[in-house]
Parts: structure tokens; sequence; C-alpha cells
């Protein structure tokens, strides 16, 4: 299932990697892999959103959004083998995704781009445009180098994946911040992105894919919804500035591990139309309400 298709440098130098590894290189690379994980990046999305700079969080989430979708068709129309499946030399050091088979693409996702290499290129660098300080430019520059060399030495990704990850998250950072800095209608662009992931629903048939659908729906819904009927605001005070990322993530795991309950393992992992739409649902779900409605309380309670 997919297609296999590489460089022989990349195969040669995944290879070397791999046989001069040791434990302290491997834990040295899902450290640095942890940062483009989803659970961080919505810890990074959450502090600037709830509690630090709610503009600056949208900038960057649409930026997110944007390269996540990219990547997420891509992968989609591409179908490119994780290296791991292919070659007996490279092993797995880190499963994509813990649930299902690890041989199967569907559920541990496809090879091009690498998502983490996209996602953090895009967070980073949207920061380094909007902030324009050098520490920042320079860890911009950093983390990404760092998260997408991990993901070649663990074995989940090729070079050029990795390479065309980095440059699909510049070329989201610089069209989306060019599009709020030129137009100041941001329905527009909400709609737009959102048109954006649909067509991946008529032939991407993996699990990323329809995460990216429900997070792109939640987010939009999201954003519409608190600028309608909620407007608030960003905070200074440190226990708020502290709780609102906390009790946010913490709605957002409820809610998307809540929806998980009614139906087992296998099921969720399975690559049928029933597990797709679940988990559209859940994500598009947990994202609205800890998003767009969970900020409700910020004006009602001292604590947040």
């Amino acid at each position: 299932m997919g297609n296999t298709f590489y460089f022989e440098w990349e195969v040669r130098a995944m290879e070397w990697l791999q046989s001069h590894g040791n434990a302290f290189l491997t834990a040295l690379a899902e450290f640095f892999t942890m940062f483009g994980e989803e659970m961080l990046l919505i810890a990074l999305l959450g502090t600037l959103y709830w509690s630090l700079d709610k503009g600056l969080g949208k900038r960057l989430t649409l930026s997110v959004l944007t390269v996540f979708i990219w990547s997420a068709l891509l992968k989609g129309a591409v179908l490119r083998r994780r290296p791991y499946m292919d070659h007996e030399g490279i092993d797995c050091l880190k499963a994509p995704h813990n649930d299902g088979d690890l041989m199967d693409p569907t559920i541990q996702g496809y090879s091009c781009p690498s998502m983490h290499s996209s996602l953090s290129a895009s967070g980073f660098g949207t920061l380094a445009y909007a902030l324009r300080k050098r520490v920042i430019t320079v860890l911009s520059v950093l983390i990404p180098l760092c998260i997408g060399s991990s993901r070649f030495y663990l074995g989940v990704h090729y070079p050029t994946d990795v390479l065309s990850g980095w440059v699909l998250g510049a070329l989201s950072v610089l069209t989306v911040q060019a599009l709020l800095d030129r137009f100041g209608r941001k329905r527009l662009i909400y709609l737009g992105i959102l048109i954006m992931a649909l067509p991946g629903m008529f032939y991407c048939r993996d699990m990323e894919y329809f995460s990216c659908l429900g997070v792109t729906i939640g987010f939009i819904g999201a954003f519409a919804f608190e600028e309608r009927f909620v407007g608030f605001e960003g905070t200074r005070v440190p226990h708020k500035f502290i709780l609102r990322p906390l009790f946010g993530l913490v709605v957002f795991l409820m809610i998307s591990q809540g929806l998980k309950l009614p139906f087992d393992r296998e099921f969720l992992a399975s690559p049928t139309a029933g597990a797709f739409a679940v988990r559209v649902f859940r994500y598009a779900a947990a994202v609205f309400v800890s998003v767009g409605v969970y900020p409700l309380a910020f004006d009602k309670s001292k604590v947040i």
C-alpha cells in the first residue's frame, strides 16, 4: 500500500546515522521530535491565544493550519511509504502513531512531506515574522532544523521529506502573513482555509488528513464564534497566565479523549469511513469548545 521512491544517498545516509547511533542520540532525537508533536504545538498556541496575545495566537494558528492542510493533501496524493517500511537497514526508533499496525501507512501516516518539519517551520517562522527579534529568529531556524533532523534519524522520514516540509512551512508563513497584512477581512481567510482542506475528502485515506480536517473545522468555527460572542482579552495576571492554557488543555483532552470512549481501539485505528468520521468530529468538537467556548469563563471567573 503506497509508493516507494527515494534517492540512494538518502537511504545510505540514514543507515549510516543509525549504525553510529546510541541510546543517548536516540533519546536526544526523541526529545527534539517532541517539539513538533501535537500537544506541544497546542500548548504553544494556547499560551499565545488564551493568555499572551490573542491576535498573534490567531496569526500563528492560521499559518500552522495552512501548512497542516498542504502537508496532509500532499501526503494523500504522493502516498510515499515511510523509510523503515521498505528498507531492512533502517529501523523505526519511534512509532509515528502508537495505535495500530506499525507497517500500515493509513494508520502511521505517509512520509512526504514531514508534518513535524512543516508545522515547526510554520509555527516558529510565524513568531520570527511577527516579533522581529534576533533571538526568536535564530530559534525559529534552529528548532525546526533539530526537529527535522530527528525525524530521519528515527527512521520515519527521508531527508527529502524533511526538506519539503521546511519549504512548505516557510511558504505558509509568507503566504498567510501577507494575506493578513493586506486584507482586514479575516472571515474570508477563514473560509478560504476551510475550503482548501475539503478536497482531501475525495482521495485521502489516512488518519492524518482527517485529524487535519477536524482541527481545521474546529479552529475556524471557534475563531468565528469567539469574535462574534466572546471577545476576551489577554492577561498579565501571573496565575491566570498559567491557568488559562492549563485548563484549556484539560478541556481539549477531556473532550478529545472522552469522545473515544464509546468505541473500541481497533475500530478507531481502522482506515474506515466510520473511524474517519469519528476522528473529524472529536477533533472539531474538542478544538471548538476549548478555543471558542471555554474563553466565556474568563470574564465570569476570578481564577482564570
